[in-house]
């Protein structure tokens, strides 16, 4: 199978993932209770004309599935409709709130996968020692925390010892603007969001390790006089990241939906904040627009992975070879 085969592949497939979450989210909230006429101003949501008039004006009137192919067809032009609540662009709002969501998950990828890589390499070399046994406690503990209920608890202790540390204490600041600034209170949140990843990443990493250098051939080569460190690198590490990157995919794409929580806690003005206020509006075209954009990076990032594990493991790129030979350099 070549690259070309392989990706096509992939890609009908988040194709059809794709279309199945705009389908269902898209009728969930159609057929959920309530009304976005429910937000506007009092005297106009209880005034019977007004909101037969505003349903009209924006499509709520018609059928459910005129209003869905409607959507699919726009969804297909690029256009994802304009925000029933201000009437603004829902693409121009979305750009404006995904790259601090991008930041917040980037940063706690960064923090979660770089340290997670070399703790879980460290302590599969030490398997059955008490400092193996106390990362595997410390790990179990971190990813057995709410993501939720570690930020609140972040707001109450760390937060008043440290207020500057946090995105509400004096406004949020981006990137662009002061990126000392903006660093400074996106870091607690970050780790906030990134800690069960970095779990994750240790055990995934030591695990899959543990059971690479069980094997014969690397027993075979540490017969032969390969240095520890040369034998990691060439053998070890190389077969162990194999498993570990569907591992990775996965929890790249929840570092994406879980700033959802984060940042409505820390009120970060990212994506995810801007998908809970509007899903409180029942704004339809905006909170889809925002779902869809959140699969689609969840998506992206598998699609990246999947790439990433063709090219890393070339028994892959046919379907008769037999896995079970190692990759060596």
């Amino acid at each position: 199978m070549t690259m070309l085969e392989f990706m096509v592949r992939r890609t009908l497939n988040a194709i059809l993932v794709l279309w199945l979450v705009v389908t269902g989210m898209f009728f969930l909230l159609r057929l959920a209770p309530g009304s976005p006429v429910n937000s506007l101003p009092p005297a106009v949501a209880a005034d019977p004309l007004a909101r037969a008039a505003y349903e009209a004006e924006h499509g709520l009137d018609q059928n459910i599935f005129i209003q869905y192919f409607d959507y699919l067809f726009g969804l297909l032009r690029g256009d994802l409709g304009t925000s029933l609540y201000d009437g603004t662009s829902v693409m121009s709002q979305i750009a404006s709130h995904l790259p601090v969501s991008l930041e917040l998950g980037g940063l706690a990828a960064l923090l979660a996968m770089v340290p997670g890589f070399l703790l879980g390499c460290w302590t599969a070399t030490r398997r059955g020692s008490w400092s193996d046994g106390a990362v595997r406690v410390v790990t179990v503990l971190s990813f057995s925390v709410p993501a939720y209920w570690l930020a609140v608890l972040s707001l109450v202790f760390i937060g008043q010892r440290y207020p500057d540390m946090l995105p509400t204490a004096g406004g949020f600041v981006r990137f662009t603007e002061d990126p000392i600034a903006n660093l400074k209170v996106m870091l607690l949140p970050a780790l906030v969001l990134g800690l069960s990843t970095f779990a994750l990443v240790v055990r995934s990493i030591r695990a899959a390790l543990i059971d690479v250098l069980s094997f014969d051939y690397v027993a075979f080569a540490t017969a032969m006089g390969m240095p520890q460190r040369q034998m990691m690198k060439r053998i070890a590490i190389r077969n162990a990241i194999i498993p570990t990157l569907t591992v990775v995919g996965v929890l790249l794409g929840g570092l994406v939906s879980g700033t959802v929580l984060v940042e409505s806690v820390f009120q970060i003005p990212g994506l995810g904040q801007l998908m809970v206020t509007a899903f409180l509006r029942q704004d339809y075209p905006l909170a889809l627009g925002c779902s869809v954009f959140t699969a689609m990076i969840f998506l992206g990032l598998n699609l990246v992975v999947d790439a990433l594990y063709f090219v890393v493991d070339p028994r892959t790129r046919t379907s008769t070879q037999r896995r079970t030979a190692p990759v060596m350099a």
